[in-house]
């Protein structure tokens, strides 16, 4: 439940699958310790994972890496899990199920009713199908969160993007902003990413909040990190 001292929940997107979204809902949920908060992580849907302490569950990753949630049980931020690396409407239907669009939200709407901030992570980009009839975007749509939203740094972001902020305007949903993800090796650029950033502003109007780089010790994160959500405002 959103308090007048809590900041807002927020709704990390991706313009793709493994773009960064999960480092950076740890990264947000770093900071919002930082701040004094208790943040709650959600991940309405996973896939690519057996179990919620397999290594390749999101919802693992995030508790392991803050202390104050270590001894805690991650299957508590996941809504529905699925073992195939696939969209969440065909690993679903491969275990012979389905997801039943209503009752995930009303389960997303609990959890926002008793946590405060939630940051919510999506699974892969905004026209991913969770069933046969609605979209990742849909469930945006439906949410009170803020969509952050999460692309690669270097070549093909510019269009991934673009494209991304344009649907999301034709739903009439504004994005909190930009956060650019480089994790490659060697790194991008400082000419492509300032280039990248020039013209998504240019042709968006959305505020590109920064780059991320890659995180060499996710216990202890630069301060440089922090600063991109500095720029939210929250």
């Amino acid at each position: 439940m959103n308090t007048k001292n809590s900041p807002p929940n927020i709704f990390i997107v991706g313009t793709d699958t493994n773009v960064g979204k999960t480092v950076v809902s740890l990264l947000l949920m770093q900071y919002y310790y930082h701040c004094g908060y208790k943040p709650f992580y959600l991940k309405p849907l996973q896939t690519g994972c057996k179990h919620s302490r397999d290594i390749s569950h999101d919802a693992r990753f995030i508790y392991q890496h803050i202390a104050d949630l270590e001894s805690c049980d991650p299957s508590n931020s996941v809504i529905h899990c699925f073992k195939e690396p696939k969209a969440p409407w065909f690993a679903a239907r491969n275990e012979l199920s389905d997801i039943h669009y209503q009752g995930l939200i009303e389960a997303i709407n609990q959890n926002l009713y008793h946590h405060s901030p939630v940051v919510i992570e999506g699974a892969g980009g905004l026209m991913v199908p969770i069933n046969k009839t609605t979209l990742m975007i849909d469930l945006l749509a439906q949410i009170d969160a803020i969509p952050l939203l999460v692309a690669r740094a270097g070549l093909g972001t510019i269009n991934h993007t673009l494209l991304s902020i344009d649907v999301m305007k034709s739903r009439h949903i504004r994005s909190f902003g930009i956060v650019l993800s480089d994790s490659e090796t060697p790194s991008v650029s400082d000419e492509m990413i300032s280039e990248n950033i020039e013209a998504i502003e240019n042709f968006s109007g959305i505020k590109v909040l920064g780059v991320i780089k890659k995180v060499n010790d996710f216990f202890y994160p630069s301060d440089n990190c922090f600063e991109v959500f500095e720029k939210m405002n929250v």
